[in-house]
Protein backbone atom coordinates (compact mmCIF):
# COMPACT_ATOMS: atom_id res chain seq x y z
CA UNK A 1 0.00 0.00 0.00
CA UNK A 2 2.64 2.18 0.80
CA UNK A 3 3.23 5.79 2.05
CA UNK A 4 0.67 8.00 0.49
CA UNK A 5 0.29 11.72 0.34
CA UNK A 6 -2.68 13.78 1.40
CA UNK A 7 -1.23 16.99 0.79
CA UNK A 8 -4.02 19.56 -0.89
CA UNK A 9 -2.89 21.32 -4.30
CA UNK A 10 -1.48 24.41 -2.49
CA UNK A 11 0.72 22.28 -0.35
CA UNK A 12 2.92 20.24 -3.13
CA UNK A 13 5.62 23.44 -3.12
CA UNK A 14 5.59 24.17 0.74
CA UNK A 15 9.32 23.56 1.76
CA UNK A 16 7.20 22.45 5.27
CA UNK A 17 5.78 19.41 2.04
CA UNK A 18 8.61 19.09 1.07
CA UNK A 19 10.71 18.15 3.99
CA UNK A 20 8.16 15.57 5.20
CA UNK A 21 7.66 14.05 1.76
CA UNK A 22 11.68 13.89 1.71
CA UNK A 23 11.42 12.25 5.65
CA UNK A 24 8.52 9.80 4.47
CA UNK A 25 11.03 8.43 1.78
CA UNK A 26 13.99 8.00 3.91
CA UNK A 27 11.48 6.10 6.10
CA UNK A 28 9.66 4.15 3.39
CA UNK A 29 12.97 2.95 1.82
CA UNK A 30 14.43 2.04 5.26
CA UNK A 31 11.39 -0.37 5.95
CA UNK A 32 11.49 -1.71 2.18
CA UNK A 33 15.23 -2.62 2.52
CA UNK A 34 14.50 -4.35 5.74
CA UNK A 35 12.45 -6.37 4.09
CA UNK A 36 9.07 -4.77 5.77
CA UNK A 37 5.80 -3.56 4.53
CA UNK A 38 4.64 0.30 4.81
CA UNK A 39 1.58 2.61 5.16
CA UNK A 40 0.55 5.75 6.35
CA UNK A 41 0.53 9.53 4.68
CA UNK A 42 1.55 12.71 5.06
CA UNK A 43 1.03 16.77 4.21
CA UNK A 44 2.59 19.56 4.80
CA UNK A 45 1.97 19.94 8.27
CA UNK A 46 2.02 16.19 9.79
CA UNK A 47 2.67 12.40 9.39
CA UNK A 48 1.74 9.55 10.23
CA UNK A 49 3.69 6.33 9.23
CA UNK A 50 3.75 3.33 9.48
CA UNK A 51 6.50 0.20 9.08
CA UNK A 52 6.17 -3.80 9.81
CA UNK A 53 9.28 -5.82 9.47
CA UNK A 54 8.45 -10.00 10.30
CA UNK A 55 12.39 -10.43 11.37
CA UNK A 56 12.17 -13.25 12.98
CA UNK A 57 9.75 -11.45 14.97
CA UNK A 58 7.32 -8.65 14.28
CA UNK A 59 8.34 -5.15 14.73
CA UNK A 60 5.70 -2.43 14.51
CA UNK A 61 7.77 1.23 13.51
CA UNK A 62 5.01 4.17 13.66
CA UNK A 63 6.48 7.88 13.34
CA UNK A 64 3.89 10.62 14.22
CA UNK A 65 4.65 14.28 14.00
CA UNK A 66 1.71 16.65 14.55
CA UNK A 67 2.10 20.48 14.32
CA UNK A 68 -0.72 22.69 15.10
CA UNK A 69 -1.63 25.88 17.16
CA UNK A 70 -3.66 26.30 20.19
CA UNK A 71 -3.65 29.83 20.53
CA UNK A 72 -2.01 29.88 24.39
CA UNK A 73 0.61 32.99 24.48
CA UNK A 74 1.82 31.27 28.06
CA UNK A 75 3.44 28.84 26.29
CA UNK A 76 5.78 28.73 24.10
CA UNK A 77 5.15 28.70 20.19
CA UNK A 78 7.49 25.92 19.72
CA UNK A 79 6.58 23.33 22.76
CA UNK A 80 2.73 23.71 21.65
CA UNK A 81 3.05 23.33 17.91
CA UNK A 82 4.97 20.92 17.55
CA UNK A 83 4.90 16.78 18.63
CA UNK A 84 6.73 14.19 17.34
CA UNK A 85 6.41 10.63 18.66
CA UNK A 86 8.67 7.81 17.37
CA UNK A 87 7.04 4.38 18.80
CA UNK A 88 8.01 0.74 18.41
CA UNK A 89 6.18 -2.90 19.15
CA UNK A 90 6.92 -5.78 19.20
CA UNK A 91 3.50 -8.34 19.62
CA UNK A 92 4.44 -12.26 20.76
CA UNK A 93 7.63 -11.55 22.63
CA UNK A 94 7.06 -14.27 24.74
CA UNK A 95 9.60 -14.26 27.92
CA UNK A 96 9.29 -15.42 31.29
CA UNK A 97 9.83 -12.03 32.64
CA UNK A 98 7.16 -10.13 34.62
CA UNK A 99 4.99 -7.24 33.62
CA UNK A 100 6.25 -3.82 33.94
CA UNK A 101 5.90 0.24 33.03
CA UNK A 102 8.23 2.91 32.83
CA UNK A 103 7.19 6.20 32.37
CA UNK A 104 8.10 9.65 33.63
CA UNK A 105 7.47 10.61 36.99
CA UNK A 106 3.92 12.00 37.82
CA UNK A 107 2.44 14.08 40.63
CA UNK A 108 2.04 11.22 43.68
CA UNK A 109 4.40 8.56 42.72
CA UNK A 110 6.69 10.01 45.35
CA UNK A 111 4.34 8.72 47.65
CA UNK A 112 3.46 5.80 46.12
CA UNK A 113 7.34 5.04 46.14
CA UNK A 114 6.75 4.74 49.61
CA UNK A 115 3.81 2.92 50.21
CA UNK A 116 4.01 0.58 47.32
CA UNK A 117 6.39 -2.07 47.08
CA UNK A 118 5.81 -2.08 43.14
CA UNK A 119 6.64 1.18 42.53
CA UNK A 120 9.75 2.54 42.33
CA UNK A 121 12.17 5.10 40.65
CA UNK A 122 13.96 3.60 37.75
CA UNK A 123 17.45 2.73 37.41
CA UNK A 124 17.69 5.85 40.05
CA UNK A 125 16.54 7.93 37.69
CA UNK A 126 14.31 11.22 39.97
CA UNK A 127 12.34 11.38 36.02
CA UNK A 128 11.23 8.04 35.79
CA UNK A 129 9.16 5.55 37.58
CA UNK A 130 9.03 2.09 37.40
CA UNK A 131 5.66 0.01 37.66
CA UNK A 132 6.56 -4.00 38.32
CA UNK A 133 6.78 -6.97 40.63
CA UNK A 134 9.79 -7.22 40.10
CA UNK A 135 12.04 -3.29 40.60
CA UNK A 136 15.06 -4.72 39.62
CA UNK A 137 13.92 -5.44 36.21
CA UNK A 138 15.90 -7.70 33.45
CA UNK A 139 14.06 -6.65 30.36
CA UNK A 140 13.38 -3.05 31.53
CA UNK A 141 17.23 -2.98 32.29
CA UNK A 142 18.57 -3.99 29.26
CA UNK A 143 16.13 -2.00 27.40
CA UNK A 144 17.31 1.00 29.34
CA UNK A 145 21.10 0.51 28.48
CA UNK A 146 19.79 0.54 24.87
CA UNK A 147 17.95 3.22 25.21
CA UNK A 148 20.12 5.23 28.10
CA UNK A 149 20.36 8.49 25.82
CA UNK A 150 16.52 9.00 25.67
CA UNK A 151 16.02 8.59 29.54
CA UNK A 152 19.24 11.23 30.09
CA UNK A 153 17.47 13.81 27.79
CA UNK A 154 14.17 12.75 29.07
CA UNK A 155 12.76 12.36 25.45
CA UNK A 156 11.39 8.54 26.55
CA UNK A 157 7.98 9.15 27.02
CA UNK A 158 7.09 4.88 28.09
CA UNK A 159 8.31 1.94 27.90
CA UNK A 160 5.79 -1.38 28.51
CA UNK A 161 5.87 -4.72 28.53
CA UNK A 162 2.30 -6.15 29.47
CA UNK A 163 0.69 -9.48 27.97
CA UNK A 164 3.91 -10.38 25.93
CA UNK A 165 3.46 -7.08 24.14
CA UNK A 166 6.58 -4.68 24.62
CA UNK A 167 5.70 -0.84 23.70
CA UNK A 168 8.75 1.66 23.77
CA UNK A 169 7.49 5.21 22.77
CA UNK A 170 10.31 8.39 22.46
CA UNK A 171 9.60 11.92 21.66
CA UNK A 172 11.53 12.58 19.06
CA UNK A 173 11.36 13.46 14.69
CA UNK A 174 14.90 11.31 14.15
CA UNK A 175 14.06 7.76 12.62
CA UNK A 176 16.38 6.18 14.51
CA UNK A 177 17.53 3.21 12.36
CA UNK A 178 20.32 1.76 14.55
CA UNK A 179 18.76 1.80 17.71
CA UNK A 180 15.33 0.10 15.82
CA UNK A 181 17.80 -2.72 14.23
CA UNK A 182 19.29 -3.06 17.38
CA UNK A 183 16.02 -3.66 18.98
CA UNK A 184 15.12 -6.02 16.40
CA UNK A 185 18.36 -8.51 16.66
CA UNK A 186 18.30 -8.06 20.27
CA UNK A 187 16.98 -12.59 21.68
CA UNK A 188 15.54 -11.13 24.51
CA UNK A 189 17.14 -13.75 26.64
CA UNK A 190 19.01 -13.35 29.30
CA UNK A 191 20.47 -15.85 31.90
Amino acid sequence: MGIQSIALPGENDSPFYLNNKAFCEDFESFITDLGGQTTGSYNASSYNVKGRVDAPLRWIFQLKKSTYYSGYLFVSTKKQSLQFWTIWKCKNLETDFPNFRVRKKRFGDSLRILISPSVCKFQNRRKYTIISSQPNHALANRLSSMLKFYLSDQSLLKMTYVDNELIIQVSTEQILKNKFKELMNEKFRFS
